[in-house]
């Protein structure tokens, strides 16, 4: 008889959940209508009934953190996590969940397999979003935000993946697979309808042609774009402490996430970012539990990195660059 931590004994049984952990359309119906869109409609409705600068405050936060919960549920659909039918999971994915938010679905897809496929390599191309050698200092730290937030968001996505991207070909010296094409009309046009409708069903139900601009494209290209790109950082980020084991490859889980980070940083699970790297084909729902079976493994255990919180990471890495940058002071006097 194998004894209980025989890797094979190991292997087999997270092999079996795999096997069993597929997409439920029912509760990714419930995700989409009932937590993201739902509850996005009832932050804007105290707006809409009560127009005052508190119910906008409110409607931009709410907005703010749904933007994300519907971002986190293109990712899923991205892998194919999101609705056990092919053709339904990429059209819902695309047309409900990415293009509402100005995100260009195949696109953003084909960039975040490679994402996947080339981790902690030059030709990772989110590599530029989680290395520290641009954001090693306090100032550095703060500029690289602020450039995605004040239109580097803005040129990645819109016209580095809608147009360039696209009209591109493939070096022959790179490995990172390079989004090509040609097949009927750009995808990045899929957003005018969609963008325009919700404009029009903003104006009609405020009275408001601004609020569109405002309350929608306000926090995409304002705080949903840095929150977005903060827990990516944090997602594979390092500390000068971490050693070359758990976090060498770079993939964290977050494991104690509060009600703020769940809503504006980790919506939908999206704090196992470790297990979901090392099987992308698990939905959201069913990562808490891949995680606690991942922890009894030590075939698996340390391929990835534990954050105790995305605010104690913050402060942690914060304190970092600050004392670096206080002790090179000297040399540069």
């Amino acid at each position: 008889m194998q004894p209980l931590t025989d890797p094979g004994i190991e292997a087999d049984a997270v092999a079996d959940f795999i096997k069993r952990a597929r997409p439920r359309t029912e509760r990714a119906l419930i995700d989409l209508f009932v937590w993201s869109w739902g509850m996005l409609f009832l932050g804007i409705l105290p707006y809409l009934l009560w127009p005052s600068i508190w119910t906008f405050a409110v409607a931009f936060m709410v907005v703010t953190s749904r933007m994300g919960a519907l971002l986190a549920l293109a990712h899923d659909a991205q892998h194919s996590a999101f609705l056990p039918s092919k053709k339904w999971n990429d059209m819902i994915g695309a047309w409900l969940c990415a293009y509402p938010m100005g995100s260009i679905f195949g696109s953003s897809r084909a960039v975040h397999m490679a994402h996947h496929k080339l981790l902690n390599t030059p030709d990772d191309p989110d590599r530029g979003f989680h290395r520290e050698d641009d954001k090693d200092s306090p100032a550095k730290f703060v500029v690289h935000f602020a450039r995605l937030v004040f239109g580097g968001q803005l040129w990645t996505s819109i016209i580095v993946n809608g147009f360039l991207r696209p009209m591109s070909k493939a070096s022959p010296t790179s490995q990172a697979p390079v989004v090509v094409n040609r097949r009927g009309h750009p995808e990045i046009l899929n957003l005018v309808p969609v963008q325009a409708t919700i404009w029009a069903l903003l104006w009609l139900a405020s009275g408001q042609w601004w609020l569109y601009f405002a309350l929608w494209l306000g926090p995409i290209f304002t705080f949903g774009t840095f929150l977005g790109f903060l827990r990516g950082f944090v997602d594979h980020a390092k500390l000068a402490s971490d050693d070359g084991g758990p976090a060498g490859a770079r993939l964290i889980t977050v494991l104690h996430a509060n009600f703020w980070e769940r809503a504006y940083l980790s919506p939908f699970d999206f704090k196992y970012h470790g297990e979901h790297h090392l099987f992308p084909s698990v939905p959201h729902y069913c990562l808490p539990e891949l995680h606690k079976l991942l922890q009894t493994s030590e075939v698996y255990r340390h391929q990835y990195g534990l954050r105790e919180s995305y605010s104690k990471f913050l402060a942690d890495y914060w304190h970092q660059i600050s004392k670096e940058a206080r002790q090179a002071q000297p040399e540069h006097s």
